[in-house]
């Protein structure tokens, strides 16, 4: 018997490791959380000795069995060959400490006196001579041990760097790109620099002090084997054992080394992307309802206001390595190589992916938004408010209630629904939804192209079984939603926020890329482990379009207490100010233009990025050659961002410059009127405490009217901002 756990969401970020599930979406750009310890937990010289040498006898059994394996094959033997208790052992990289020889491991007796020698008077080493005596030849020739002394010691010096080279050829190349970063980078990376140097440090000394026992311990185990392959061996089991913490640490100084080379400004947007993010989600614009006091309750767990960033280009794709810390005092961000010659039309989609972040990372508001998505569903449902095609849906012999299994499915997809809502829709705008539909459909027609790929988008996904007991199996939904169902949810949200042309275009966009002829009447999914007794799950299209619209509302408008009690509609939203801005700039793209105007009011990166994919739409739609519309929207797009960023910057000088003016101000009316204190009455005091030092700060916490003197609207979008070349006492905003 399947049985639906309502309140249990199958997502929990799994999918974004290197080993989760498969769900057929685009590759995530994962950030990779900078919240190391300075004492990073490293093996230890011992430990790493004992499990690379247990990888080895491990490595050994394996390639024995393939070749047994082989000659069977080769020869028709099909006799059973007899197990070897040590080869059958299994490995999981610990390895164990019986039998590896390591004196820790074995118990002491009592202390011995090991100055005791059998066979001496008093059983003692006698005191030496004063003078040591020595040969008369030797005395006459002038020669004592010092050769043998200072050749010996000369072997050991030359046997203290021989591996040197070895450990070299695997950190220098990382330690040098640490060095640039310290003399290079703004000092705000110190911290994280420094974090990442003594990280190297030790895992470096560690390497080193382990070698040599590692490859004594190999030629114990294989007497008679050359030491030139025995110190192959030990090379290739270290570094399959610290390859997971090396590949980590790598991110980081891959950033600094792309930033070294001079080549990657691109990241430099993706950067400064995902910063202007976190200003907005933290509150820090003066139209968000976070006031100060629910910013100081808004609790995460690992990123926040103010976090730094790196980035690097991987060929290997995005990815978080499970278990591992990166430095103190910065996050990397994983950004796919391919995507590097039109990265600002990517943009938008990493409001997605820094939405995921926030998702997981904020206390409590995963849990919160499930439970208020399936009581939102439930409760419309009982109300007459949704109004479903059928009551319930067969699974195999089952019945089980079309409501319930919408709210397992939208439950269990929660974390990509939210993403796609929260931080595609609502940072982004109606430019969502022409991204994320031209995306899926790049990568679901990249084998066979767009024009031989009869369906661009997917209406089939998969779903797990485990075993829970007394013969019942409960059932999970793998996290990313068919991209059909996507763009219906998307849809639904871009009607909440008064975008319904827009989501009219969406529907048929996405009816477009299923194929015309080829509208789906129920969305399918099937069991991961492709059993032939597992059921095929088929809900019909027509109730997940009917329960989109009370998902979308839910997730936009419920007032949330993991929030601080405001929704996320009054933290972030999209409005047709802003959508008017953005499309000003895509036109601006459009005829490859990039200087920023300065009588616009607020321009942020969102806009830019938003303007980019529009701007590439527009082109392709004017007749333009993709490539060459995309390489006109990439390069005036980039130019846009460093002039959102420059002037950000300015404005946070700015700003700084005007706190610590009012912080020295306050300072020296205190120390004034703390002179003055015996003499002065109260209501004098009070006359010195509220003059120019309480005007300071005023004057840099409160929005200003525009400096061009536009109507501002409701969200203060034409207030002069980081980009718009505003008054001086505003606080800086992002949007």
């Amino acid at each position: 018997m399947i049985v639906l756990n309502l309140g249990e969401s199958g997502d929990n970020g799994e999918d974004r490791r290197p080993h989760g599930h498969k769900g057929g979406c685009r590759p995530h750009v994962v950030i990779c959380p900078g919240y190391g310890a300075e004492n990073f937990p490293f093996p230890n010289e011992e430990n790493l000795v004992v499990r690379a040498l247990a990888r080895h006898k491990h490595n050994q059994a394996i390639a024995r069995a393939a070749a047994e394996a082989a000659r069977r094959a080769k020869t028709g033997d099909t006799t059973t060959a007899p197990a070897d208790e040590d080869d059958a052992e299994d490995f999981t990289g610990g390895g164990k400490s019986s039998g590896h020889g390591c004196a820790s491991s074995h118990k002491r007796g009592p202390d011995l006196d090991h100055s005791f020698i059998p066979g001496l008077p008093g059983g003692k080493i006698p005191k030496p001579a004063s003078i040591i005596p020595q040969l008369e030849k030797a005395r006459e020739a002038d020669v004592d041990g010092t050769l043998l002394v200072a050749a010996g010691g000369l072997r050991e010096l030359l046997e203290d760097g021989k591996y040197d080279a070895i450990v070299a050829e695997r950190f220098d190349e990382q330690s040098d790109k640490v060095s640039w970063a310290r003399e290079n980078m703004d000092p705000k990376y110190l911290p994280a620099i420094d974090s990442l140097d003594g990280q190297l440090m030790k895992l470096r000394r560690v390497y080193l002090a382990a070698l040599p026992r590692t490859l004594d311990g190999l030629r114990a185990q294989n007497p008679g084997a050359g030491d030139g392959r025995l110190l192959e061996a030990a090379i290739q089991v270290l570094d399959e054992e610290l390859t997971p913490i090396i590949n980590v640490l790598r991110i980081w100084t891959d950033a600094f080394g792309q930033q070294r080379s001079g080549k990657y400004h691109e990241l430099d947007a993706v950067v400064f992307s995902v910063e202007q993010a976190h200003y907005l989600f933290d509150g820090n614009d003066p139209t968000s309802s976070l006031t100060a006091e629910l910013k100081t309750r808004l609790n995460t767990k690992v990123y926040g206001i103010g976090n730094l960033y790196v980035a690097r280009f991987s060929g290997e794709g995005p990815a978080t390595l499970p278990g591992t810390r990166g430095p103190i005092g910065a996050h990397a961000i994983e950004v796919p190589h391919d995507e590097r010659n039109f990265i600002t039309l990517m943009l938008i989609l990493y409001m997605h992916e820094f939405r995921h972040d926030i998702f997981h990372d904020v206390e409590g508001l995963a849990d919160e938004l499930s439970a208020v998505v399936a009581k939102s569903i439930l409760d419309a449902e009982q109300s007459g408010e949704l109004k479903l095609s059928k009551a319930a849906i067969k699974i195999g012999r089952q019945s089980v209630p079309t409501a319930n299994l919408l709210v397992k499915l939208m439950v269990d997809t929660i974390g990509e629904v939210d993403a796609d809502i929260s931080g595609g829709v609502l940072l982004g705008g109606p430019a969502y939804l022409f991204n994320m539909l031209s995306t899926f459909s790049a990568f679901n027609s990249k084998r066979r192209g767009v024009f031989n790929t009869p369906k661009l988008l997917r209406t089939e996904s998969n779903y797990e079984l485990a075993q829970v007991g007394n013969g019942q199996v409960s059932l999970t939904f793998l996290p990313h939603p068919p991209d059909y169902i996507r763009a219906h949810i998307v849809a639904a949200a871009l009607d909440e926020i008064g975008f319904n042309k827009e989501a009219t275009q969406c529907r048929a966009l996405a009816d477009q890329g299923v194929g015309f002829g080829n509208i789906p009447e129920y969305i399918t999914w099937r069991s991961t482990e492709g059993k032939k007794d597992h059921p095929v799950i088929q809900i019909p299209v027509k109730d997940i379009q009917a329960v989109a619209p009370i998902v979308a509302r839910a997730l936009i408008r419920s007032q949330l207490k993991s929030l601080g009690g405001v929704s996320t509609a009054e933290v972030i939203n999209w409005t047709p100010e802003r959508e008017a801005k953005a499309q000003m700039l895509a036109k601006m793209l459009m005829e490859g233009k990039s200087e920023l105007p300065t009588d616009k009011g607020d321009i942020h990166v969102t806009y830019v990025i938003s303007a980019a994919t529009l701007a590439y739409w527009g082109l392709c739609k004017s007749g333009y050659q993709p490539r060459t519309a995309a390489a006109i929207v990439e390069d005036n797009a980039l130019k846009m961002i460093d002039q959102v960023r420059e002037r950000f910057e300015a404005r946070m000088a700015e700003v700084k410059k005007l706190t610590e003016a009012a912080e020295a101000a306050q300072a020296q009316t205190n120390g004034g009127a703390a002179g003055e204190a015996g003499e002065a009455t109260d209501g004098e005091v009070e006359d010195t405490a509220g003059g120019d030092a309480g005007g300071a700060p005023a004057a840099s916490e409160d929005a200003p009217a525009t400096s061009d003197g536009a109507p501002s609207d409701d969200d203060s979008d034409d207030t002069g901002g980081p980009a718009s070349g505003g008054e001086a006492d505003e606080a800086p905003r992002t949007k």
